[in-house]
């Protein structure tokens, strides 16, 4: 009877285990080799300016082996799309990283933790101050059921992050009409350690053995909400 209740607590804390361990998202955007930009995609086509006080992208982080986990935003600093026979065929915009923000966090906690995101340790936003995104290649897919919000295109581009460019592919919502360009993207979920995002990272050798209620996820979940008007 005392090894089956050893046996049950094991199992029940093994299931607790598990349970925290579902918190953070698997990656689904694998990074590759960056891809050239082909320009005469966009030739002749027209460009529309990303609305810079209307951009934002929001962030998620997560520990590996708890429910803990942290939100906020980023700004987009500059940008333009291009449109050629009303569709979106290629563009850019650039995150300024100074602008990490938190929001789940307050007053000294909230400095602390958004000075840490801009430190060596994370983003080293002293050497990269901003990140870029460059379409490669869009295409049209059917939109997954009948929500407003359904993907409309796949979108492949290269990611500069942290000094490492790699190309990266996500579904979006684009529209396009005569006067503005709505991007949007949900549950974008990159592996950070493939920018050489580092800090208690496992994927490295230095935090190998490091304490698994100190692990900081891998995935790092964005969500895309950029705006542009005609130039």
């Amino acid at each position: 009877m005392k090894i089956t209740k050893q046996l049950l607590s094991i199992g029940l804390a093994a299931g607790l285990m598990a349970a925290c361990n579902n918190s953070a998202p698997e990656a689904n955007v694998v990074a590759e080799d960056a891809k050239q930009v082909d320009e005469t995609k966009s030739a002749e086509a027209q460009s529309y300016a990303v609305l810079t006080d209307a951009d934002e992208i929001s962030w998620r982080g997560y520990k590996t082996f708890s429910s803990d986990e942290h939100t906020g935003t980023l700004q987009v600093s500059e940008g333009e799309f291009k449109v050629k026979d009303g569709e979106l065929v290629g563009g850019s915009f650039t995150i300024d990283m100074n602008t990490i923000n938190n929001s789940d966090l307050e007053g000294e906690w909230k400095a602390k933790l958004e000075g840490h995101l801009k430190s060596a340790d994370f983003f080293a936003v002293d050497t990269f101050p901003t990140a870029k995104f460059e379409i490669t290649e869009v295409n049209a897919i059917d939109p997954a059921g009948d929500s407003a919000q359904a993907a409309t295109h796949s979108v492949t581009g290269n990611l500069s992050l942290r000094g490492e460019t790699k190309s990266i592919t996500f579904d979006a919502k684009i529209s396009v009409d005569d006067n503005n360009v709505s991007f949007n993207a949900s549950d974008v979920v990159l592996d950070r350690s493939q920018w050489n995002v580092r800090f208690r990272s496992t994927s490295f050798t230095e935090f190998a053995d490091i304490a698994k209620e100190n692990v900081i996820d891998n995935s790092l979940e964005l969500q895309i909400n950029v705006q542009a008007a005609k130039s």
